[in-house]
């Protein structure tokens, strides 16, 4: 699928085309062990033919957030986002670090230690403000539960006050949904922080609703790209078996139990196939009960669970496998991360028609976006068996994806449409 089949699209910052400069300093972003608040700090040479003094002048930008472990897709594209404004040359690129949740069981959970923390961003927040003056301050915001809301209450004023510009950074969406249902405070509350940042920015065209409905006036549409990992060497599918990959976090939200028992109604109607998981179960879905649910189905020469995989031991699985399974139906879900990922490795796409998966699929989907219905079960259990009774269609699919990753979400090396939005909001 091209561009052109596609036609243009709206309110997407187009990406800068600076020239390319040796990298001073260049770490892979999902390094853990990088999580220092001084570790990201990215001195870079500037463009052939600038002075020293015209150095001085380059915006300090500061993306504030998570990154891994745990191992999830916003700690992934908040650490591949700071890798790739560093990249671009176009800004001072630190780096306020959040360490809310060490295990993927702490997300969305209140606790002293989360409140600590809050203590120690501040402190961080200080000695960045202390350093220099920050021009940027890249924001990411919580998602539509209060636990996440709360920290932002807590965090963003100071934020507001440290940083000449505050963009609020939309990862998660839902918030346009879940603030009708708070108290008229706390709703009032949220509102009147939020609406007080220079921008925001968002993932999808869908993802505006939930700046606009806290009162943001400039929104922009910024879509995230993934630098190309595809290697030729690790492919080796299209055995006789399929092999179906789920990756991500396991829950309900995510739709871990509802592929299981698709699964379970196409393995009984004769199809035969493999099922891979990668990934943790995010509370309160539990390891215990993901292996109890593949035990009541009696899914184990069906299931394969992988654990969580990063690196070349993930690419290795998306080589290996013939088609990729989103069947999310998350609230926070924003911008599907690992269809891009399978978008990458030209890889057919089932996916729920959820959010904004759609629209990151493009028209016609390489695949199937299938719609959810009453019965979620038997939605996805109709989308893939109609996809394993048309196996003679993949690699058309798997190429057409291919191409949608090349012509919108493949990284250009210089920040992409986050760095155009950042430059823009500079003036």
């Amino acid at each position: 699928m091209s561009a052109a089949t596609d036609g243009p699209t709206p309110h997407v910052s187009q990406p800068p085309q600076p020239h390319r400069m040796p990298q001073t300093h260049r770490t892979d972003p999902t390094t853990p062990a990088q999580q220092t608040p001084d570790a990201h700090l990215t001195p870079q040479t500037p463009p052939h033919g600038r002075s020293p003094a015209r150095l001085l002048t380059k915006p300090v930008v500061v993306v504030a957030g998570q990154t891994p472990p745990p191992v999830g897709g916003q700690a992934l594209m908040i650490a591949r986002l700071r890798h790739g404004l560093a990249a671009s040359g176009w800004f001072y690129v630190d780096a306020l670090p959040f360490f809310f949740t060490r295990h993927a069981r702490q997300a969305r959970r209140a606790g002293a230690g989360k409140l600590l923390e809050v203590a120690a961003v501040l402190r961080r927040l200080r000695r960045l403000h202390a350093r220099r003056p920050i021009d940027v301050l890249l924001y990411p915001v919580g998602g539509p539960q209060r636990v996440p809301l709360v920290r932002d209450l807590l965090l963003l004023p100071w934020c507001l006050l440290a940083a000449r510009r505050v963009v609020l950074h939309f990862h998660a969406a839902g918030l346009a949904d879940a603030l009708g249902g708070f108290d008229p405070v706390f709703r009032g509350l949220v509102r009147s922080l939020y609406r007080r940042a220079d921008a925001a920015l968002v993932l999808t065209e869908f993802g505006r609703r939930d700046p606009e409905s806290v009162g943001v006036r400039d929104v922009r549409v910024a879509p995230l790209g993934l630098a190309d990992e595809l290697d030729p060497a690790l492919v080796a599918r299209g055995g006789e078996r399929p092999v179906l990959l789920c990756v991500g976090h396991l829950c309900a939200e995510k739709g871990t139990p509802t592929l299981l028992e698709a699964a379970a109604r196409l393995r009984d109607a004769g199809h035969a196939f493999t099922l891979r998981l990668a990934g943790e179960p995010l509370a309160p879905y539990t390891d215990a009960a993901l292996a109890a649910d593949i035990d009541r189905l009696a899914l184990g020469d069906v299931v394969e669970r992988c654990g969580v995989v990063t690196g070349r031991d993930k690419w290795r699985l998306f080589g290996a496998a013939d088609l990729l399974v989103f069947p999310t139906v998350a609230p926070y879900e924003s911008f599907g991360l690992v269809m891009v990922e399978a978008m990458m490795w030209r890889l057919p796409i089932v996916a729920s028609d959820w959010r904004a998966n759609r629209e990151m699929l493009g028209d016609p989907p390489g695949g199937r976006c299938y719609e959810l219905g009453d019965d979620p079960v038997a939605a996805l259990e109709g989308a893939l068996g109609a996809a394993l009774g048309e196996r003679a269609r993949w690699a058309a699919w798997g190429e057409a994806n291919r191409a949608r990753y090349e012509a919108r979400f493949r990284d250009d090396g210089a920040g992409g449409h986050t760095a155009a939005a950042l430059r823009d909001v500079l003036g």
